[in-house]
């Protein structure tokens, strides 16, 4: 089976360097002239191996690739030429692209040329791996298209072995196509590198676990989905988020909560029924603490945490606070709830 590292030998690569930039690519391919012809100008096979295309696809007519270049067909003579003009961007200036088949050796010679006018301060980033190796990933596809294979996933290609090898191959290919045109070896250098952390960035390191700290509730009557669902009940942007119970035969009386996670104005709590039961309960040394906006939730929120519970200290002014309460709920649980 052929490894698509050894397509990259496939390619010439020339660099025809000027006040406009011609990237030349040459390479066979063991199909008929009007099969590669189809491949190259079919919109059904053309997003088999390249882009999805629409438009009017006749001489003078205008093409779209998604999400790239767009323009208008400037020549077609089947099966031999294809000229077009190649835009993209809201700028884009000067840009042609030229396709030449020629029947040779059984198969088919394609010669490709992107003829462009490239701002200095680009050319001088990336050279002509810019839109080389764009294309090399191209003829790429059309070969593995042309042989009835699956084409390649552009979007993961470089996180795969075979792909990073590709890709950087072909960036060190126009590398020398630029030193060969003239270029002077640091700017080439500096060129590929930029190249090739375009097209086949590193993978940044895992980042370790965010640490968070999150309220604990441990209940000790069976009664944690009650609580939480009350209090889910109390607060905006609220939620159960995942609620995991005791099954058959586990320590914890069944369906009962063993690890819940819920939001209270988008702050994380959790919570779990104890099949121990311990000696310490709730106490009021440790207690979730409200803060208000207005004095109706203030009032809302003390009226119904402080059902069937206790009031530790009744709503009023305290001199701290414009208006402060503090209770424990009937599940022990305590809140002080303070108004802005």
């Amino acid at each position: 089976m052929r490894k698509i590292i050894d397509e990259l030998t496939e390619a010439h690569r020339e660099l025809l360097d000027g006040e406009r930039k011609t990237v030349v690519l040459r390479r066979h391919y063991d199909a008929e002239i009007e099969d590669v012809w189809q491949a190259c100008t079919d919109a059904d096979r053309l997003s088999r191996w390249f882009l999805p295309v629409s438009g009017d696809l006749r001489l003078g007519g205008t093409y779209q690739l998604e999400g790239n270049a767009g323009g208008e067909i400037l020549q077609c003579e089947p099966p031999s030429l294809l000229k077009v003009s190649w835009l993209f961007g809201p700028d884009p200036g000067f840009s042609e692209v030229e396709a030449r088949l020629t029947g040779k050796d059984g198969g088919t010679e394609l010669e490709l040329r992107h003829t462009a006018e490239v701002p200095p301060e680009f050319w001088g980033q990336f050279g002509p791996g810019s839109v080389g190796v764009g294309w090399d990933l191209a003829l790429l596809g059309l070969a593995l298209h042309l042989r009835g294979g699956e084409r390649v996933d552009e979007a993961t290609f470089h996180q795969t072995d075979e792909g990073r090898a590709f890709i950087t191959g072909s960036c060190r290919s126009w590398g020398e196509a630029h030193q060969a045109a003239g270029a002077p070896a640091d700017e080439v250098a500096a060129a590929v590198a930029m190249t090739t952390a375009f097209y086949a960035p590193e993978e940044e390191p895992s980042a370790p676990p965010q640490q968070k700290v999150a309220p604990f509730l441990m209940f000790q009557k069976g009664d944690a989905e009650e609580a939480m669902n009350l209090y889910v009940s109390l607060f905006d942007d609220a939620k159960v988020v995942h609620a995991e119970r005791y099954g058959p035969g586990e320590q914890g009386k069944e369906g009962s909560i063993k690890l819940a996670r819920f939001t209270l104005a988008g702050q994380e709590h959790l919570c779990s029924d104890s099949f121990v039961k311990h000696e310490f309960e709730f106490t009021p040394s440790m207690s979730l603490y409200v803060t208000c906006g207005s004095e109706e939730e203030l009032e809302r929120l003390y009226g119904a945490l402080v059902e069937g519970g206790q009031a530790l200290m009744p709503l009023g002014s305290y001199g701290f606070s414009t208006r402060f309460g503090w209770v424990n709920d009937r599940f022990g649980v305590s809140w002080q709830l303070n108004l802005l």
